[in-house]
């Protein structure tokens, strides 16, 4: 088990180390550029084996949490360790489930523009069923169990996953309304990316940060929303006016 962990962890961190750079190249070139479109395609890829192997190794944690982070032990009972591990690796499944199922709907939103009823395919509708489910149950858990990440994440995966709902069934949309559909949906799921990277692999050094970690495990949720909102709203105006 902890070699399967170990081996799924290092082609994580190589992917994901991949993934947020490639992030920025699509981000930063002309939209609808052959280097946007070539690199966006690379990143959507790579985030895809990023979401995939975070969601193994989330489980692989699930099963065994004492196996594998048994060591990271510090004056906790058995007990108590083992739901600590279990919360947080539920928190980074739905992490890889948010960032699953944002790339998907904003590669397959790109790939069908007005016609819509591809996006109501049984497995979309439930990708996206599940990301709403979900973030309910962890904003349940993170009300029961008092953690901020999990009420923070909740609410906020939650929303984004009825908004895609809301998209996918929504009977008329307004001008190139999929470009904006697909830019909030990339932008999210490097809000994933980023926020996973900070509380898994960042935390090491944040620990002695108190309680300002929690603002930097939270600050890629909130400059994303601040983002997509202000792009969103100045593309509407935009393609309104065309």
């Amino acid at each position: 088990m902890n070699l399967l962990y170990s081996i799924v962890l290092m082609c994580h961190i190589m992917v994901g180390s991949a993934a947020l750079l490639l992030f920025w190249i699509p981000a930063i070139n002309r939209k609808g550029s052959l280097d946007h479109i070539k690199f966006g395609r690379y990143y959507a890829n790579t985030m895809y084996m990023v979401a995939g192997s975070g969601m193994l190794i989330c489980v692989l944690v699930l099963i065994a949490p004492l196996a594998i982070h048994g060591l990271d032990l510090d004056k906790l009972s058995p007990e108590q360790a083992r739901l600590n591990i279990r919360l947080f690796a539920l928190f980074l499944l739905y992490l890889s489930w948010l960032t699953l199922a944002s790339v998907r709907h904003g590669m397959l939103v790109l790939r069908v523009k007005q016609n819509r009823i591809l996006l109501r395919s049984v497995s979309h509708l439930a990708l996206l069923s599940l990301l709403t489910i979900g973030g309910v149950s962890l904003f349940g858990l993170g009300l029961w169990f008092n953690k901020v990440l999990h009420i923070i994440f909740g609410i906020l995966g939650t929303i984004i996953g009825s908004q895609m709902l809301i998209y996918c069934w929504r009977r008329r949309i307004g001008p190139r309304q999929w470009w904006i559909e697909h830019l909030g949906a990339m932008i999210g799921s490097g809000i994933g990316a980023y926020t996973a990277f900070l509380t898994f692999g960042a935390r090491q050094v944040l620990a002695a940060a108190g309680y300002w970690q929690l603002f930097f495990w939270v600050a890629p949720g909130i400059i994303g929303a601040v983002v997509i909102a202000h792009l969103s709203r100045k593309y509407q105006l935009e393609f309104q006016g065309k």
